[in-house]
């Protein structure tokens, strides 16, 4: 292959698939866009996808980017058609470079169905590649790898814990806004995190009210609180969704009994569960991590990169270390409790992934059958009542008749009045009262109207800084990545809504 196109010189490129996939290094640190020729086509998401980060993190690329990233190269695949080949480059920028190896290596691991391991390799011979680090405020010694975010996708592949072929890109990146929520499933109809709801004007965030519907509508029906209470629970309990308080300090790692109690519940939930913390990414990711690593037996670093390919920022500072450091302890609970199912090496497989399409639609048809069959059962055991009405009445009628007419002369003229009166005899029957067995119910859907707002004035948390750059980022429309406006993506979210 020519390395020169358009006085642009590629510096480095490997071979993914035979005369067909190719991942390159161009020379500088400015991306330049690379002119296609007639046997290669050339293509770069750097200026297209984008990591909005909260300090020094840089990465991974959200599964949103992932998603788009892989549909478009499948296009250019199946444009090329194995007569051209497709070259994937990027530019010297060591972060930008490292997130563009990550989005070839997951491609490969997710569509060629290659080894991690196998990928990293090959990657490695473009390399070296600059680690992901967390979105600490202060600089954290702990790094994450290309290796550990590609074993994350293998794992979570493995899980259908995501299937792009069902997967709903609008509503992940809408979702994923403050102004709409600023929440993520991490683990498909098991665990939402979110953004600290607040009741108090002068905190980042949305009041409890403002989840109820997305939550009635997604199966959440339990929600944990790991921050200070901002705002009442009984927002949630009065519409039917659990609420627990595992509250611990900002930026800290859980204790002991707060780790038990939490997988407790996650345990026993009867459906999905929605954690948050201030910002939702540290605590809250801590926790969940932790299940992870008892229930699908994942190192604690592919817990932490697939929880920030889905939420990026999530598990900040010691919290990562603290994920090694019960790693073992969580593998060895997890085999335990396997085994208690007598099942000790089976890891749970998902029949949907998270952002599924198709979920919400069976949802609503096994909601349709179940209210069809309620109805049919009510109206089976009405008629009974009335049936049963019908004949006590009837009953009740004939015994008052023999009880009063005992005279053998008024019996003559009842069945001379009967002969000439057939007709008339039906109309003159007692009505029957089952109708009116069945009362009619009236539902109040009106939530209580919020509670007079809390203005206290307290020191800013890692939480608070956090959600102070969530929304001086979604202020600025220029920061956006190609999704286009916001408005635009929100009409695009309400139509799919809607089908």
């Amino acid at each position: 292959m020519d390395y020169k196109t358009s006085k642009i010189e590629i510096d480095k490129l490997v071979e993914i698939t035979t005369n067909e996939l190719y991942f390159a290094v161009i020379k500088g640190l400015t991306n330049r866009r690379m002119r296609s020729t007639v046997d290669t086509l050339y293509f770069s998401v750097d200026d297209e996808l984008f990591y909005h980060n909260y300090y020094s993190d840089f990465g991974p690329l959200s599964i949103s980017c992932l998603y788009k990233y892989c549909t478009k190269l499948n296009k250019y695949l199946i444009f090329a058609n194995g007569v051209k080949r497709v070259v994937h480059y990027t530019s010297n920028n060591d972060k930008k470079k490292a997130n563009a190896a990550y989005l070839m290596g997951a491609y490969a691991v997710i569509y060629l169905k290659f080894n991690p391991d196998l990928v990293a390799q090959t990657l490695d011979a473009i390399g070296p590649f600059k680690n992901f680090v967390d979105a600490s405020q202060c600089p954290s010694g702990y790094r994450l790898r290309i290796v550990d975010c590609l074993h994350a996708i293998y794992k979570a592949l493995s899980f259908n814990f995501f299937n792009f072929v069902d997967f709903n890109m609008v509503e992940y990146d809408m979702r994923n806004t403050l102004q709409y929520g600023d929440l993520n499933w991490l683990v498909p109809r098991k665990f939402l995190a979110f953004i600290g709801p607040t009741e108090n004007e002068f905190l980042n965030g949305r009041p409890p009210e403002f989840y109820v519907k997305y939550f009635l509508q997604n199966d959440v029906k339990t929600v944990i609180r790991l921050n200070n209470k901002f705002y009442d629970s009984n927002a949630f309990k009065t519409v039917g969704i659990e609420h627990y308080d595992l509250i611990f300090p900002d930026g800290s790692t859980p204790p002991r009994e707060i780790l038990f109690r939490f997988l407790e519940i996650s345990e026993t939930a009867p459906a999905a569960i929605g954690v948050h913390c201030k910002a939702g990414l540290g605590r809250t990711g801590s926790l969940i991590g932790a299940y992870l690593l008892k229930h699908y037996h994942m190192t604690a670093r592919e817990a932490i990169a697939w929880m920030r390919i889905c939420r990026p920022g999530s598990v900040i500072g010691y919290q990562q270390n603290w994920l090694e450091k019960i790693q073992g302890m969580m593998w060895s609970l997890g085999a335990e409790y396997r085994g208690k199912l007598g099942e000790p090496d089976k890891i749970p497989f998902h029949k949907y992934g998270i952002y599924s399409r198709k979920w919400p639609l069976d949802r609503e048809k096994m909601i349709r059958a179940a209210r069809k069959k309620i109805k049919s059962k009510l109206s089976h055991t009405r008629s009974e009542s009335v049936s049963r009405a019908s004949i006590t009445t009837s009953k009740s009628t004939s015994i008052s008749e023999k009880k009063t007419d005992k005279s053998p002369l008024k019996q003559i003229m009842k069945v001379i009045e009967q002969h000439k009166n057939t007709n008339s005899e039906s109309s003159k029957r007692p009505i029957s009262t089952g109708n009116n067995i069945l009362k009619k119910v009236v539902f109040d859907d009106k939530l209580e109207k919020k509670r007079s707002r809390t203005r206290k004035n307290k020191s800013s948390t890692q939480g608070d800084k956090l959600n102070d750059i969530k929304v001086a980022r979604q202020s600025s429309p220029d920061k956006f990545n190609k999704l286009g406006s916001l408005h635009k993506v929100a009409i695009l979210f309400e139509k799919t809504q809607k089908r």
